[in-house]
This record gives structure tokens, sequence and C-alpha cells, in this order.
């Protein structure tokens, strides 16, 4: 069966350009210091933009990534299909023993909960109840408690991950290519505005962000 899980990544902090602002209005070559305000405005809305095309925070800020199931997965079907794997969860991703990717550079995680259908949250514990792996380019968590599979597989509605995370590079700043990506895009929308024939993925913003996409999330 071909079944796929449902993937979210939220932050509640305002995106921000992460970028030098003044070398931004030299890149965007306004003479007028009263379209500064403009310009910035911009940048900003084209970083919130870009992080979305991304899936990941630029800057490292604390996140909540939520793996949840589809509706296929209640199904009977998929269950009969589920029981003969002889997986915990589903076949597909969320299972005992086996890793599941983040989606970013994480420096810290706060919390791991699985959500239940019709009872409590249940916060699982590092280190026997999953471990951790944060040094490869996507780290990754496994599961490894022990509770009733039926049981589980009928209540569990999805799995959430509160941790601290972002994209900024080991010296504390933003990879050049997106903070190019973000410059290119800023100044097309400052020299078209409202102009509908303006494609800002003719840029070159595609190759400049490609190495940094998260292709469960972004797009």
């Amino acid at each position: 069966m071909g079944e796929v899980m449902l993937y979210s990544l939220r932050t509640n902090d305002v995106t921000k350009y992460p970028g030098d602002i003044e070398a931004l209005y030299d890149y965007v070559g306004s003479l007028s210091p009263d379209r500064e305000a403009t310009i910035q405005m911009i940048a900003n809305a084209n970083t919130g933009v870009i992080e979305k095309y991304l899936g990941s925070p630029l800057g490292k800020r604390s996140c909540r990534y939520v793996i949840s199931r589809n509706a296929s997965e209640l199904s009977d079907g998929y269950h009969r299909s589920w029981l003969s794997t002889g997986n915990a969860f589903t076949s597909n991703g969320i299972a005992t023993n086996q890793w599941i990717e983040l989606p970013c550079q994480i420096e810290s995680i706060q919390s791991l909960t699985v959500s239940i259908w019709g009872g409590q949250n249940q916060q699982l514990q590092e280190g026997v109840d999953y471990y951790v792996d944060l040094d490869c380019k996507y780290p990754k968590i496994m599961l490894s408690w022990n509770q009733s599979i039926l049981d589980m597989f009928y209540k569990y509605k999805n799995m959430i991950v509160d941790f601290t995370g972002g994209l900024y590079e080991v010296d504390g700043t933003v990879p050049e290519p997106i903070i190019m990506a973000i410059n290119n895009l800023t100044k097309g929308y400052f020299d078209n505005p409202g102009d509908s024939k303006f494609d800002p993925t003719d840029n070159g913003m595609k190759f400049l962000l490609s190495n940094y996409q998260v292709p469960a999330i972004g797009g």
C-alpha cells in the first residue's frame, strides 16, 4: 500500500532578513533613503518565503515538528497490512527500532510527545523511550519504548518533537547561497512591483537553494 505520513514544521518567531541590511540596500540599488523600510519589508517577507520553500528555519529558534497519520492508516485494510509487517505504528516511518529523520540541524531536543486519540499525551524519555543522533546531516531519533502495539495503533494520532534548531552554519552565519537567493528575490520584487510577469524562480533561486531543501517538507 502507498502510505504517506503528514509532516509539518512550526515556529512562533517572526522571520527577519538574516544578512547585512546595508549591503542589501546597495545590492538593490535604491538611491532614496526613504525606500529602505520598503526594501527591508520585502527582504523579511522573502526570507519567510524561502524558509517555507526549504522546509527549515534559517536561524536557530524554538521549533515544533509534527509527524501525523493520514486517513488511510485508520482503515481496516491498512490495519491488516500493517499487522503483517510486524512493525509498531506504521510500515513507512514511525516504527520502533527504526531511525526517523528530523528536518534540520538541531542544537537540542526539549521534548518528544506521542499524542493519542481520546487519551492523555505521553511524553517520552530520552535514553529510555527513544535515542537521538544529532551529528548527521539530518538528525535522527529512534523509538524504543514498550507499549501494547494494537492499542497504540488504534489510538496513536501524531508524534510531536519540540527542539531548538535551524540552518545556521557553525560560525553562526546563514550560508551565502541562501543570502544571495533572498537578495535576488528582494531586488526582483523591488524593481518589478505588481508585475505579474516577474517569476522569482527564474533568477536561479532553485539552484542556489537546492543543497538546503528538506524534500519531505519544503517545496
